[in-house]
């Protein structure tokens, strides 16, 4: 008799999905909540190559607009700093429409010359930038 009621409970148990009440889809339960953590885009790593092989020939020591963006200066001359053609920062730590730098990147109405001038950076390294501007310009 109690082998049936303990047949019986892991039946209703199944059935009612040990305690699943249907709160949350089913996929919800198959994520792994602790899962590795979001990457960081670096500086050093990721943005300061993008500067080393696409702007420092123009914004190198005594830089056109007053722009060093050779590795050392750049992060100092771009974070929080009001570009020389606008009165937009050069990057807004966490807004990449709010940089001028971004905005030159991407082209937008009203920059002036994109940069850099003649050969756009790729939509992935641009796309680097502006991840690395949104999440906050880490000198990382």
């Amino acid at each position: 008799m109690r082998a049936l009621r303990l047949a019986a409970l892991f039946a209703c148990l199944s059935l009612v999905g040990c305690g699943d009440f249907g709160d949350e889809p089913a996929a919800a339960h198959d994520r792994d909540p602790v899962g590795p953590p979001p990457e960081t885009v670096s500086f050093a790593a990721d943005v300061q190559p993008i500067f080393d092989g696409n702007c420092v020939g123009c914004h190198g020591e005594g830089g056109n607009a007053g722009l060093d963006l050779r590795a050392g200066s750049s992060l100092a001359n771009l974070v929080g700093v009001i570009a020389t053609e606008s009165s937009l920062a050069r990057i807004e730590p966490g807004d990449p429409s709010a940089s001028w730098l971004y905005l030159k990147l991407t082209g937008q109405q009203n920059v002036g010359v994109s940069m850099p001038p003649g050969d756009p950076l790729s939509a992935d390294l641009t796309e680097l930038v502006r991840t690395w501007i949104e999440e906050g310009a880490l000198d990382n």
